[in-house]
């Protein structure tokens, strides 16, 4: 069994579906420290100034604490941010061909009066999925009650879930290889491997493409069948020594 672990982004890039569309199991890890500045509550359109790349849509929080973890935080509960996310979206409309389906799809993720913030991520990443045609079955690990002793680094919450689970293969997204040790994945039997997209571009009606942008960009310039293709061929699955190999190449 394939497995993937990541923390719930809020509209994430391409490559976090390419990642759900490989593995026969998804496990949203919620359970752990909510990270201010991160893609937990935020994600990034393009801008309508031609001048400038990108801008944030973001998801507005109640006050935490420090140590709050994403399952514990939610959502300012007001219409608001809703209309304030579709409004920056509109800009789209004057030349994104696929604005009208993309729109349709983002007002059924709003769709719900979700406010604790990994349930309200665990939906729209479902409706996503449902939206792609990615099938690939979707546990949330706060409540899965998993046994999940000896976690001496980073690197092996996801080697301790990956056991409980009884998975053959863990592959994470290609950021992150330094704080992994293949050595503790291949001694209890479990091999670890790393997804790298390949970011092509695609037509954003503008001079230069900006890649690395929410899915919500990727829906607007392009039809389904074409994202299809993305999710199903443009990446590479890597060894830790070949990913390091070719990081260290760049």
């Amino acid at each position: 069994m394939k497995l993937g672990i990541m923390q719930p982004y809020f509209f994430p890039y391409i490559g976090y579906f390419q990642l759900m569309s490989v593995v026969d199991q998804w496990v949203i890890f919620d359970d752990v420290q909510f990270v201010n500045k991160g893609w937990v509550n935020r994600n990034r359109i393009l801008h309508p100034d031609f001048q400038k790349e990108w801008q944030y849509i973001t998801l507005p929080l109640n006050k935490r604490r420090q140590q709050d973890r994403v399952c514990e935080i939610s959502i300012k509960d007001s219409e608001s941010w809703r209309a304030q996310i579709l409004g920056k979206l509109t800009p789209y409309k004057k030349k994104a061909p696929f604005y009208r389906s993309t729109i349709e799809f983002v007002e059924k993720c709003f769709n719900t009066d979700e406010v604790n913030l990994s349930k309200f991520l665990e939906h729209t990443l479902r409706v996503t999925c449902s939206h792609l045609q990615i099938d690939t079955p979707i546990s949330v690990q706060s409540g899965m009650d998993l046994a999940l002793k000896d976690v001496e680094h980073a690197g092996q919450w996801t080697l301790r879930i990956s056991q409980a689970m009884g998975a053959s293969e863990y592959i994470n997204p290609h950021g992150g290889v330094e704080i992994y040790e293949e050595r503790d994945f291949e001694e209890v039997g479990i091999k670890l491997s790393f997804l790298r997209p390949n970011l092509r571009p695609y037509a954003q009606e503008r001079s230069s493409f900006v890649p690395g942008l929410s899915v919500i960009d990727v829906l607007m310039w392009n039809d389904l069948d074409v994202v299809s293709r993305m999710l199903s061929g443009d990446y590479e699955l890597l060894t830790p020594t070949e990913l390091k190999e070719s990081l260290a190449t760049q």
